[in-house]
C-alpha cells in the first residue's frame, strides 16, 4: 500500500465501529440514593451483551461484591462494569446523588469482551478531564421533569460512556480487544479495514501489508493487542455481519458472497455453531417480526 493510500485510510476507527450500533445506556435510577440496593444482570439479555454504570456526583458510594470484597468511591466518579457482576451499592443515610444505568451492547459486533472491557473499574472524575459539562447536565436532567428528560438522560449516559471508554483506552485500563488495538495506529488501521470490507480476500500477508509491517511482526502484535489471531478475528467479523444480514431477511447465497464465504453450506454451519441458530430459523424470526410490525401499523 502506498503512503498516500495509507494516510487516506487513517480514520476514526471507533466512530466507524460504533456507527449505528453502539452501546446504549438505560437509566434505572437517578436521584438521591439512601441506603442499599442490589444490582445484577437482566434476565432478558445474554450476559455477554450487558454492562452497568454507576455515576456519583455528591456523597460517597460503597460497592459490595459477593464474597465480601468492597470498593469505596468517596468523591465524584463512575464505577463501570464490563459484565453483569451481582453487587450491592451502599450510600449513607443522608443520601448521595447517584445515577445507575444498565448498558446494553449489540448482539453482533462490539460487545464488552470484544472491546476488552475489564470486569469493573472505579474512576474518579478528576482522572478524566472534561466530564463536568456532561455530568452536570446529566444530574440536572435527573432532577427535572422537562419533556423528553428520560431520553436526554439516556443520551447523556451514552456520551459519558464513550468518554470513559476513551479514557480507558488512553490509559491502558483494558484487556486485549478493540480498545487496546487503538493504541497502535497500524493495527487499528487493519481493524477498521476488516470491519468495513469483510468480504474481501484478507490473507494475513495482505493485512500485514496494510499495517506496513512484516507478516511475523504483524501477527505477533495483533495477537498481543486483540488476544486472538488475525484469521480468527476476521472470521468473527464475518459471522457477526452474516448473522445480522440473515436476521434482516437477506438470502444466504447473497450474504455468503458479501462476507467472503464461497460456500453457503460452510457459512450455515459456522452460523449455527457460533449463534446456535440456523439461517432458516433466522429467516423465520425475521418474517415473524416483520408480520408483527405490519399488524401493529
Amino acid at each position: 500500500m502506498s503512503e498516500e493510500a495509507r494516510n487516506s485510510s487513517e480514520k476514526d476507527v471507533l466512530s466507524d465501529l460504533f456507527a449505528g450500533n453502539h452501546p446504549r445506556g438505560d437509566v434505572i435510577f437517578a436521584g438521591t440514593h439512601c441506603g442499599s440496593s442490589h444490582h445484577q444482570g437482566r434476565p432478558d439479555l445474554p450476559s455477554q451483551q450487558q454492562g452497568m454504570l454507576h455515576v456519583l456526583q455528591h456523597g460517597s458510594m460503597r460497592v459490595l461484591f459477593d464474597g465480601g470484597k468492597t470498593v469505596l468511591l468517596d468523591r465524584p466518579g463512575v464505577v463501570l462494569f464490563g459484565c453483569p457482576v451481582p453487587h450491592d451499592i451502599d450510600t449513607p443515610e443522608r443520601g448521595a446523588e447517584v445515577v445507575c444505568a444498565n448498558l446494553d451492547f449489540p448482539d453482533t459486533g462490539l460487545g464488552p469482551a470484544k472491546l476488552g472491557l475489564p470486569e469493573y473499574l472505579v474512576l474518579p472524575f478528576e482522572e478524566i478531564p472534561g466530564l463536568e459539562a456532561i455530568t452536570g447536565q446529566l444530574f440536572s436532567e435527573s432532577q427535572g421533569a422537562q419533556p423528553g428528560h428520560r431520553t436526554a438522560i439516556n443520551l447523556l449516559v451514552d456520551l459519558l460512556l464513550l468518554m470513559v471508554l476513551r479514557h480507558c483506552q488512553a490509559q491502558n485500563l483494558v484487556r486485549p480487544g478493540i480498545l487496546a488495538a487503538l493504541r497502535d495506529p497500524r493495527i487499528a488501521r487493519v481493524v477498521g479495514e476488516l470491519h468495513q470490507k469483510p468480504g474481501e480476500n484478507w490473507s494475513v500477508e495482505r493485512q500485514a501489508e496494510t499495517a506496513g509491517m512484516s507478516r511475523a511482526s504483524f501477527a505477533a502484535r495483533f495477537r498481543e493487542l486483540l488476544g486472538t489471531s488475525p484469521g480468527d478475528f476476521l472470521q468473527t467479523i464475518r459471522l457477526d455481519m452474516a448473522f445480522g444480514l440473515l436476521r434482516e431477511g437477506k438470502r444466504l447465497q447473497a450474504v455468503a458472497g458479501q462476507v467472503g464465504y464461497r460456500s453457503t453450506t460452510a457459512l450455515a454451519r459456522a452460523i449455527q455453531q457460533r449463534h446456535n441458530m440456523t439461517p432458516r430459523e433466522l429467516h423465520a424470526d425475521s418474517s415473524a417480526e416483520n408480520s408483527a410490525r405490519q399488524s401493529a401499523i
